[in-house]
């Protein structure tokens, strides 16, 4: 119980500290997502640092530099440029690794590091994934703190049904191997709820997405978002950790918390240009 309550209360902090800013400054949002993403850089370079195989070349220290080094980059070119190709390009590639990593995960393999070097896992899995997610507002040309908050909802309420049906009733492990504690029991509960989630959202809030859409997106916040913890659990597992820090009580690091985030948030974005494409 006491457990329960520690989290509880660290993941209404947690939550209050990214829907602030959110709401009360564009400027101060951005700030809060590059803080949170150094931390999260921190968090991932010691979490894979801890590998028992060589995964960083023998200039680690150069790699951690550059790894940091491209994230005020990355903002720069995506939230600045007017490129549309660019944007297209650099969004489709940070979807490719994360399908890759999935598809990883799927097939139970381990990631193979003599195709995915440190720096394209580093570079397009986490820091592009944080780049657009931090870009989420701005998708349809002008700040709209709405649509950050409903793909946060989708996944919080995702991942919260997920862990009431596990506990109550899982029976049948997801990905044994990776997580045992995650349930395909759980993982129907929680895609149950983003999908009521997001019909709900298509009556109360004005972003042009029709339900069909909305449904689509809750659909695919749902399977992408348990996809990333998943994939996050692997890397944790090949470090031989359980947290990837000890940032949040009862949760964990940052990243323990932002994983679903950072996976779903590429296959979201494109999903929402497509809908705004076609529409």
């Amino acid at each position: 119980m006491k457990e329960f309550y520690t989290r509880s209360i660290t993941a209404i902090a947690y939550a209050t500290v990214i829907l602030l800013p959110l709401f009360y400054s564009e400027y101060l949002f951005y700030t809060i997502g590059f803080i949170c993403s150094l931390i999260l850089v921190f968090e991932f370079i010691k979490l894979i640092s801890n590998y028992n195989h060589k995964f960083f070349s023998r200039d680690t220290g150069k790699s951690n530099f550059i790894l940091y080094m491209t994230f005020p980059l990355y903002i720069s070119l995506f939230i600045l440029s007017k490129n549309q190709i660019f944007e297209i390009v650099f969004l489709i590639t940070i979807v490719l690794t994360n399908v890759v990593l999935g598809f990883s995960l799927i097939k139970n393999k381990l990631f193979s590091y003599s195709i995915l070097k440190n720096r394209f896992i580093g570079h397009f899995y986490l820091v592009g994934s944080l780049v657009i997610f931090f870009s989420l507002p701005n998708i349809f040309g002008e700040y709209n703190p709405y649509i950050v908050f409903s793909f946060l909802s989708l996944i919080w309420i995702s991942d919260s049904a997920a862990y009431v049906f596990g506990v109550t009733f899982g029976k049948r492990p997801l990905f044994k191997t990776v997580s045992p504690k995650k349930s395909i029991e759980g993982f129907i509960g929680g895609l149950s709820f983003a999908i009521m989630l997001s019909i709900i959202f298509s009556f109360y809030l004005s972003l042009n997405i029709t339900l069909l859409q909305w449904i689509i997106l809750g659909l695919l916040t749902g399977c992408t978002g348990t996809l990333g913890d998943l994939v996050q659990s692997q890397f944790k597992r090949e470090a031989g950790v359980k947290d990837s820090g000890n940032l949040l009580p009862g949760h964990g690091g940052l990243y323990d918390r932002m994983d679903s985030i950072i996976f779903a948030a590429p296959i979201i974005y494109l999903t929402l240009t497509i809908f705004n494409y076609v529409s």
